[in-house]
């Protein structure tokens, strides 16, 4: 496998932003709208302006691999808040949300397989159903890796919501602390190569939906030096900046349902924060110092936050409802 032979490194002193730059208009309204409990995420903010990467070996979960030439336990991370707890998967019994999802699989999953029986009307009716992966970050993805997004950044997908109800509800109601939810494929016979997702504070969690050959060892995911099997409807956690990868031996296409989570040792002020980094990345405005500009983008983000209407006839080819238009992929 790649290694990047990663040396140790620590943040450097972080000095406030440019008051003239967006950057440091987003710091500034940090500051003023979370005070001092945001300081975590606010030096995060300042080193991913600082072009700063955290990399560190972690250690090794087991005594073979202490050198870090012989282990992929290495955590990468452009977004990185400082003092965040590392383990490569975490025990889902400590968390109420997994328990909740997994109890839905069933229902989950019938959903999935009545909506994806006709993939081309889906393909018709749906917002960027199976896009690939979108950035030269993702490239490691290879071609085999296909999406189907219900939330991004913390904004659910009215068109796409409307397509699989009982799943967007079965996640509300699971009350999973997601920012990101979607499906995701990965073909027969294809590899996810080692990579990082580069954020230390989200973790992924999948809900494993349609495994082919499931519990024979085919569909493997790789986290540091800890492999897991997906196992259909059991849920994962783990910390995507560590090195990780993936495979499907199988000769079917593996379905999961995908999520990313705020990491658990993030406070509520500090989770809040980071998602008003988000949305003034999707909106500017949120940040201008003109109070009308400001109003404006206040506006658009109330329009855009919140659990999309289910349409009467909701669900797959239920037709009546007019769809919002599409939104452009995000690059």
């Amino acid at each position: 496998g790649t290694k990047l032979g990663m040396a140790v490194s620590s943040p450097p002193p972080t000095q406030p932003l440019s008051p003239t730059t967006f950057a440091g208009m987003v710091e500034k309204e940090l500051l003023d709208r979370f005070g001092s409990e945001a300081q975590r995420v606010v030096d995060s903010w300042r080193l991913m302006e600082q072009g700063y990467e955290h990399k560190q070996f972690m250690g090794s979960t087991d005594g073979d691999h202490g050198d870090p030439d012989g282990s992929n336990f290495h955590q990468y991370a452009h977004s990185y808040v400082a003092g965040l707890t590392v383990k490569t998967f975490w025990n889902t019994e400590d968390f109420d949300w997994c328990g909740k999802l997994a109890m839905k699989y069933k229902a989950i999953r019938k959903e999935f397989d009545k909506v994806t029986k006709d993939m081309s009307a889906l393909q018709e009716e749906g917002n960027n159903v199976w896009a690939g992966a979108l950035t030269d970050d993702a490239t490691s993805y290879g071609t085999g890796w296909r999406t189907l997004v219900l939330m991004n950044r913390g904004v659910w997908d009215p068109v796409n919501v409307n397509l699989f109800p009982q799943t967007a509800k079965a996640v509300r109601d699971s009350g999973i602390p997601a920012l990101e939810v979607f499906f995701a494929s990965m073909q027969p016979n294809t590899d996810i190569k080692l990579h990082s997702d580069f954020t230390n504070f989200v973790l992924t969690s999948h809900l494993a939906l349609d495994i082919p050959e499931s519990g024979s060892n085919k569909c493997r995911i790789t986290v540091g030096d800890d492999t897991r099997q997906w196992i259909n409807g059991e849920v994962t956690l783990f910390d995507t900046s560590i090195m990780h990868d993936a495979v499907n031996e199988a000769s079917k296409t593996r379905y999961i349902l995908m999520f990313r989570v705020w990491h658990p040792d993030l406070t509520d002020v500090e989770r809040d924060a980071l998602q008003f980094i988000y949305d003034c990345l999707e909106i500017p405005g949120l940040a201008s110092t003109d109070p009308e500009e400001r109003f404006r983008a206040e506006m658009e983000l109330k329009a855009v936050k919140g659990f999309p209407k289910i349409a009467a006839s909701g669900g797959f080819g239920g037709g009546g409802g007019s769809k919002k238009p599409k939104r452009k992929k995000k690059r």
